[in-house]
């Protein structure tokens, strides 16, 4: 049974708010530890003067990163961190950056073997993404990794420069957009649409 259903609406909204604040400081301890821990891996000091300092940057960043989060960048004014999926976030961290490895080994053999056909391309499409926040993630991982660089980003519609087909495959088939997807919403359904790649700077997609 849920309390708050059983008070008055005073008591109610002191309730509702008491639980927020509780949240809040439950969220800020967490984080003042975990970065606590980040700084004493890092340094390998447990002098007074070092772990007083680690403390001041934790209590910076915290205290940047909440006047961040009031900020919207977005039309859409949904709170990023409380949309993203974090088991599936943490899942995605590693398969990105296998992605990122596999990606530069490309790059580099096409470097160091020049008589690979090297095709830029210019690839326009839309998606299908749950808010602009997945937007971002999903332009920022596709400039991450090598070969590929976000040009544009537009309502649903990107523009993506890649240099070969190898390095933009993973867009157009979809499998890096249901990722960035998963991390965002429970729905799966294909991501990207209406793709148009043009392979000849004669005639390139206005941004």
């Amino acid at each position: 049974m849920r309390l708050d259903l059983l008070l008055p609406p005073l008591q109610c909204e002191r309730f509702n708010h008491s639980i927020v604040n509780r949240d809040t400081a439950v969220r800020f301890v967490f984080s003042f530890v975990a970065l606590m821990v980040f700084w004493v891996v890092l340094s390998g000091f447990f002098d007074a003067m070092h772990i007083g300092f680690g403390a001041l940057s934790a209590l910076i960043v915290l205290a940047t990163f909440n006047s961040i989060r009031t900020v919207h960048f977005f039309e859409d004014q949904r709170d990023a961190i409380t949309a993203v999926r974090f088991h599936k976030f943490i899942a995605y961290v590693p398969w990105l950056i296998v992605e990122i490895v596999k990606s530069a080994i490309h790059v580099a053999s096409m470097i160091i073997h020049p008589k690979m056909d090297i095709e830029p391309s210019m690839i326009t499409f839309r998606v299908d993404l749950p808010s602009a926040h997945a937007k971002m993630v999903l332009g920022n991982s596709i400039t991450l990794t090598p070969g590929t660089l976000t040009v544009d980003i537009k309502g649903d519609r990107f523009v993506v420069h890649a240099l070969s087909p190898t390095t933009y495959a993973g867009i157009v088939d979809d499998s890096l957009p249901r990722k960035v997807l998963g991390v965002f919403s429970l729905d799966d359904h294909p991501v990207v649409h209406d793709v148009s790649i043009t392979h000849s700077n004669r005639h390139l997609p206005k941004l």
